[in-house]
């Protein structure tokens, strides 16, 4: 059967009798869609129906949608699981919930809230966040979403900062570094989402932070923010810095979300018996060479899948809402309109952000 646009927006009008609402909602909306793995380019804004809302799903009307390099990674077709096309990127988004399905509970149309919604697809105008797992359109199982209210103080470019960065950051500081209060750790891209907020962490614990960064713009970001040191790796060698910084003694932790060759030089910056934390590695995957400095060092490698049904997450997420309560806020570094989608991701890519890069649906 034929349906005219009049007749299936009136349908979904309809649809909504037996949710909780509080706008009617229109039949389209724009959202990026990425048909072939490749360079940035291949993202395209297209128009596709508005997400059907289940008895037991949220449906957010995005203010802002987060980017993360994961998201470059997996359009690239380089991420860790293969991406499935047609592929809907986001997995971060902030707004207003419009509509929830009968059988929710805790939220309401007009909550204020930040998601992270791993089944994808928040770049985009509607992002519908089920808070259980579910069987999508597709037929593939997928994760329930994190949705977190957002306390009146907290404006979505500050939020989104948080969501996401701020429970890793506690988990490796606390649950698999379990850095001691006063103790000196160097952090890799430190102007950066991770980074930033292991050093507004660490701070607070008293430490002695080495902000490894680019540019003079970053080195002031990182200042600002609670570092102790910022060393411009753009102009000098950063493992004679940091040495300088701390007396030639170096640092008892290393977090490294860079990885490419910083992986085999951080046992130079790291005292005996000190630990290099790796969680990324943007700057690509170097084979390690654990045995070329003469030194007992530890490695730990940081995966956010093993955290997320322990005490440890929980204790995450009780962090953050206090922060958000309790601490000035950092923001998203720069914001793009959805139709430069490809321009934002350029930008992801070749690292050019401070703290976090958003991605707003362009103004009807």
């Amino acid at each position: 059967m034929t349906m005219t646009r009049t007749a299936f927006t009136e349908l979904r009008y309809l649809d909504l009798v037996n949710m909780k609402y509080n706008e009617a909602l229109p039949a389209m909306m724009r959202a990026v869609r990425l048909d072939e793995v490749g360079p940035p380019e291949n993202l395209r804004v297209v128009e596709c129906p508005v997400p059907a809302v289940g008895p037991h799903d949220v449906l957010i009307r995005t203010t802002l949608a987060g980017m993360i390099y994961a998201d470059a990674e997996a359009r690239r077709g380089t991420y860790f699981n293969s991406t499935p096309l047609p592929w809907f990127p986001g997995r971060e988004v902030a707004g207003i919930v419009v509509a929830c399905g009968e059988e929710v509970e805790g939220y309401a149309p007009g909550d204020r809230v930040m998601a992270l919604v791993l089944a994808g697809g928040c770049y985009a105008e509607y992002v519908l966040a089920s808070p259980h797992e579910h069987v999508s359109d597709n037929g593939v199982s997928a994760p329930g979403a994190d949705i977190v209210k957002l306390p009146d103080n907290v404006a979505f470019e500050q939020g989104l900062v948080y969501l996401v960065n701020f429970r890793l950051a506690h988990l490796v500081v606390h649950a698999l570094a379990k850095v001691p209060s006063g103790a000196s750790i160097a952090i890799h891209g430190a102007a950066g989402g991770m980074g930033a907020m292991v050093t507004q962490i660490a701070a607070s614990l008293g430490c002695r932070v080495v902000a490894l960064c680019r540019g003079a713009e970053e080195v002031a970001f990182c200042l600002g923010n609670g570092a102790t040191f910022a060393i411009d790796t753009l102009r000098c060698d950063y493992v004679e810095a940091v040495h300088e910084a701390t007396d030639g003694e170096g640092v008892d932790f290393s977090f490294n979300g860079v990885g490419g060759a910083t992986i085999n030089r951080d046992p130079l910056i790291i005292k005996p018996f000190g630990e290099m934390i790796l969680y990324g590695y943007v700057a690509g995957k170097t084979p390690l060479e654990p045995f070329d400095v003469d030194k007992t060092w530890v490695l730990k490698l940081f995966s956010a899948t093993d955290y997320l049904t322990t005490p440890h997450f929980s204790a995450a997420t009780d962090a953050m809402l206090e922060w958000l309560a309790t601490h000035p806020l950092l923001a998203v570094g720069e914001v793009f309109p959805m139709s430069r989608v490809a321009d934002a991701h350029r930008a992801l890519e070749a690292g050019r952000l401070l703290c976090k890069l958003g991605l707003r649906p362009d103004a009807l």
